[in-house]
């Protein structure tokens, strides 16, 4: 709570001449082929007990596995001789054996999940980059008012400090050149790369917290880049609170908005921008990427757990690394903030300009 931050120098492998040397990572099954599976287990042993919960849906947001950099180095270098197609399809043959399906498929890790609860309900992968763990449980949401399942395990997991992610962030200038993720602070020059699981359960009986409206949009603008006026993620959240506000029409404040705050100049701005169009009252401003780093395909998942916290605990966790906002919003700095709060608004953006905003609401 008092600002205190994961991220640590690289170590699992040589990062010195990475646009980016430093990370949040889970040092824990290194071994496995893909880590996203492990990690997602692990995550799911914290939940209480599902026995007897009827019909349970898995909705997971996850990308692309990829296997050990061991693995890849030999399939590309294909005996480190100059590069021969032929013996390149050979060499790659004989490795295909050694190549989990779980590697190449976003799905494995919502099945294996399933498979470990026993879940006969609905089992759904969203791959929607940055925003996938939020918008599977917007998924999850949608089922359950469906009729399509009783309880939801829903969430997102992220398995990205590794050569080919940092080299592939460090291409599209996203990492920070400095090693420090400072959302929404004037010297802000990109994110940090974390990773690990997050995980809830929805459709439960009645707790502290509960899912009061889901927004979905896209800019429809760039690949990477957002739409720099900020409408895009403007209409997600409009939409979560409109949902929100129908089902409760006294809602007229955000107590708490655990943002997007990637800690990149331009995301940052945009998401401000479109906050302080919402002309609503707003109690605490946090983005937990400055703490614990960006999680990708589960860091909207992340920021709902911490979020459904923030209502249930009363305490807002500081942004750390900020020290210098650029906007006027009531961000939390330095310290946790403790607050009576009833409202929280989680967003989620992504590349492609995918947006995800949820409402969630004391029970």
């Amino acid at each position: 709570m008092g600002g205190a931050t994961a991220i640590r120098p690289v170590d699992r492998f040589d990062a010195t001449r990475f646009p980016c040397t430093v990370a949040a990572p889970v040092n824990a099954f290194l071994e496995a082929e893909d880590r996203r599976i492990p990690l997602l287990l692990a995550a799911a042993a914290e939940l209480p007990a599902l026995t007897g919960a009827g019909r349970i849906g898995v909705f997971i947001g996850a990308e692309s596995g990829r296997g050990r950099m061991e693995t890849l180095r030999r399939l590309v270098a294909a005996g480190g001789r100059p590069f021969d197609p032929v013996r390149f399809a050979e060499h790659a043959r004989g490795l295909a054996d050694a190549l989990s399906p779980e590697v190449v498929s976003p799905a494995a890790p919502a099945v294996a999940l399933a498979r470990r609860l026993g879940a006969p309900g609905p089992v759904e992968t969203v791959s929607l980059a940055c925003a996938s763990g939020l918008a599977a449980i917007v998924e999850a949401v949608r089922a359950l008012r469906a009729g399509e399942c009783d309880i939801a395990v829903a969430g997102g997991v992220g398995a990205d400090v590794d050569p080919l992610m940092l080299a592939g962030f460090g291409k599209l200038q996203a990492l920070s050149a400095h090693g420090v993720s400072r959302p929404f602070d004037r010297r802000r020059d990109g994110f940090v790369v974390g990773e690990g699981a997050a995980l809830v359960v929805l459709g439960a009986m009645p707790g502290p917290v509960r899912v009061g409206g889901v927004g979905r949009s896209v800019d429809a603008v760039h690949l990477t880049m957002p739409d720099p006026t900020g409408r895009g993620a403007e209409r997600a959240m409009r939409a979560a609170i409109a949902e929100a506000t129908r089902a409760d029409p006294t809602l007229d404040r955000l107590d708490v908005v655990q943002a997007h705050g990637t800690s990149t100049p331009l995301n940052d701005a945009v998401e401000a921008a479109a906050l302080r169009r919402l002309g609503m009252p707003i109690g605490a401003v946090s983005s937990v990427k400055g703490a614990l780093g960006h999680w990708i395909a589960g860091a909207g998942a992340l920021g709902l757990v911490v979020a459904a916290a923030s209502i249930a605990e009363g305490m807002v966790v500081p942004t750390a690394g900020l020290t210098d906002p650029d906007d006027d919003l009531p961000h939390v700095l330095g310290e946790g903030r403790r607050v009576t709060s009833r409202t929280a608004l989680v967003n989620a953006f992504a590349f492609g300009g995918a947006n995800v905003s949820v409402v969630l609401v004391a029970g």
